[in-house]
């Protein structure tokens, strides 16, 4: 854990530890300009070193992440095109650290409607992990 960190109760640390390096490489999905190649690449090279099987990066898109950021995408304000990496995190991980089954369930059901903005862009994303040689389970 590193020091600006300290202040985080420990499983919050830990799952901001996690979940920090994916959740900022996969962001980008839901800017308003669609992403390079290159961010594509990263994006994959990111959820390949961390191990994550096609399931797992679908659930954490569908429900650690849409719900928080196509708040973001279709809101009249400003800030999202000038991201701010702090505020991102630190909205993902109270969402994420407070996903209830019955949160989970709920953003499950409306997971469609959350993730329509970047759907388009995730396929492009699974694209891109599948020509790298990942295949899904």
């Amino acid at each position: 854990m590193n020091d600006q960190n300290a202040h985080l109760a420990p499983d919050v640390a830990a799952l901001l530890e996690r979940r920090q390096e994916v959740w900022l490489a996969l962001a980008p999905l839901w800017e308003e300009r669609a992403p390079r190649e290159a961010e594509y690449q990263h994006m994959a090279e990111v959820v390949e070193a961390h191990g994550l099987s096609f399931r797992e990066l679908e659930t954490l898109y569908r429900l650690e992440m849409a719900p928080v950021l196509v708040r973001e995408q279709v809101s009249m304000a400003p800030s999202y095109k000038e991201r701010d990496e702090n505020r991102l995190l630190s909205r993902l991980l109270q969402h994420t650290h407070q996903l209830t089954r019955g949160k989970r369930l709920f953003w499950l059901l409306f997971s469609g409607l959350a993730t329509m903005p970047s759907r388009h862009r995730y396929g492009n994303l699974l694209e891109v992990l599948h020509l790298r040689g990942n295949t899904p389970e």
